[in-house]
């Protein structure tokens, strides 16, 4: 059963696994949402593997096999990325295979750089240097209208744990069990500081509802917080050529961390075939060409993904994942849409930021 509308990876590798298995028919079914997939694991005729775009059902003690004793005998461990697999084992067992897989990189417009005299990002660029950078690429008109963006980000609690992680902050303890401690530290409370800055202070980010005329983000934005998805967009529609990637700018503490999007793929506990279940997993996300990132290295070596200018920075980037607060805690995940409508609140109001940030010790 998965979750996804597009069947397409998943119709090949249902005829592929057929024909290495010809007494096996492998049964295709779709779910609206996780509400649905749950209703059909607790039914009579539970399905044997459930695909999912997020990570809450895997979080349900018992409901999926622990893979890690498959993942062992097959000696596949070596060929995983170590970053997504960690996070799928944050709770100690492994539910289920990462899939649809997406952390953002720092995507820049080379010819905005160009036309500026600007150098282009490097991987160990500061947050000083990109505010300072930014704030030369954005450009308004005499009326204050933006015609040009230095940076291009959303409005999201989540978006924004990647430099919080750079500053050697996190919204919640390791276990996930508590946000006080953590979520007001310094280090969260200065990273967030220099977000609420960047919108206020140096005007390198358009605010919520603020009037612009730099259009879309691949048009006015020089530099963009850039999931895989929207690289995929800039390569499909060929315009890839005119964008460069980089990671993320570092702040005081310099580290790599990063957040990641991923969903699950894993057998039910209620599964009568869990081992023929097993091959087909492995057949789907590791021996085919599944996903855009997949989860093995051997396939991105086979579909030459190393050696592509753009995806082979999303793969190496897979390894600075870490545990975002939205898979450690469901009442913090729950809590995104108020967390927001306080972050509207500190940009566009000027609210305190550490006063702000101490409030939501009551979310986790």
């Amino acid at each position: 059963m998965t979750e996804f509308t597009n069947l397409k990876r998943l119709a090949a590798a249902k005829e592929s696994f057929e024909q290495l298995y010809p007494e096996v028919e492998v049964v295709i079914e779709q779910s609206a949402d996780h509400f649905e997939s749950l209703r059909a694991y607790r039914s009579d005729e539970a399905p044997d593997i459930i695909e999912s775009g997020g990570w809450a059902l895997f979080n349900r003690e018992g409901m999926f096999v622990d893979l890690n004793p498959y993942i062992e005998q097959s000696g596949m461990e070596a060929d995983l990325y170590s970053g997504p697999l960690a996070i799928a084992r944050h709770n100690g067992t492994l539910p289920g295979l990462p899939v649809d897989m997406s952390v953002p990189l720092l995507v820049f417009n080379k010819e905005m750089f160009d036309k500026a005299g600007l150098p282009y990002p490097e991987d160990d660029w500061t947050w000083e240097q990109f505010v300072e950078a930014a704030k030369k690429l954005t450009i308004r008109g005499d009326d204050g209208v933006a015609v040009q963006f230095g940076f291009g980000i959303g409005v999201d609690i989540e978006w924004y744990e990647p430099f919080v992680f750079r500053n050697g902050g996190t919204y919640l303890s390791p276990d996930g069990r508590t946000a006080r401690g953590y979520v007001d530290s310094p280090a969260t409370i200065g990273a967030m500081q220099n977000i609420i800055d960047a919108y206020r202070v140096h005007g390198i980010i358009r605010k919520p509802k603020e009037p612009s005329a730099a259009g879309q983000l691949h048009e006015g934005f020089a530099m963009i917080f850039g999931f895989m998805w929207f690289a995929g967009d800039l390569i499909h529609h060929g315009i890839d050529d005119r964008f460069g990637v980089a990671r993320l700018p570092r702040l005081a503490e310099g580290r790599n961390g990063n957040m990641i999007y991923m969903g699950g793929a894993g057998i039910t506990g209620k599964s009568q075939h869990p081992g023929l279940a097993w091959d087909f997993l492995r057949h789907y996300l590791v021996d085919s060409h599944s996903w855009p990132l997949p989860i093995s290295r051997s396939q991105a070596e086979e579909r030459g993904l190393h050696e592509h200018r753009i995806w082979s920075r999303y793969l190496e980037e897979l390894q600075h994942a870490q545990p975002s607060g939205f898979y450690l805690n469901e009442k913090w995940n729950s809590s995104r849409q108020l967390i927001n409508e306080d972050m509207e609140s500190m940009i566009v109001d000027g609210a305190d930021v550490a006063k702000t940030l101490r409030s939501w010790t009551r979310f986790a």
